[in-house]
């Protein structure tokens, strides 16, 4: 686009990244706390998809072809890693940090 890329600091990703560092502070069960950071991860990766989905689309309307097809690329990867981090929690986490006697209720 012969543009220079420019930065600019995003208040809402420094408050989630501020928010999963709180989270480091507390005083809680390991498999708790293991939880809370997978969750704290996934909101980073789904302002990430919502920033990057929404790049894709107004560079496909502008005609922005290959502008296009890397965000979309980075779209991919995004929900690749919050998938990943959804089987970790899924599969392990979350039942983990239940507390005893509970049972982790099925959603599908």
């Amino acid at each position: 686009m012969d543009k220079k890329p420019t930065r600019k600091k995003c208040k809402g990703m420094a408050g989630l990244i501020k928010e999963g560092g709180d989270l480091m502070k507390e005083d809680a069960d390991p498999d708790v706390m293991d939880a809370g950071l997978i969750s704290a991860a996934q909101k980073v990766e789904h302002y990430e998809m919502a920033a990057y989905g929404a790049l894709r689309t107004y560079a496909q309307m502008m005609g922005h072809d290959q502008s296009a097809r890397l965000l979309q690329q980075n779209l991919d990867e995004e929900g690749s890693a919050d998938k990943k981090l959804t089987a970790i929690a899924e599969g392990s986490i979350n039942v983990k940090a239940m507390p005893d006697g509970a049972e982790m209720p099925r959603y599908r």
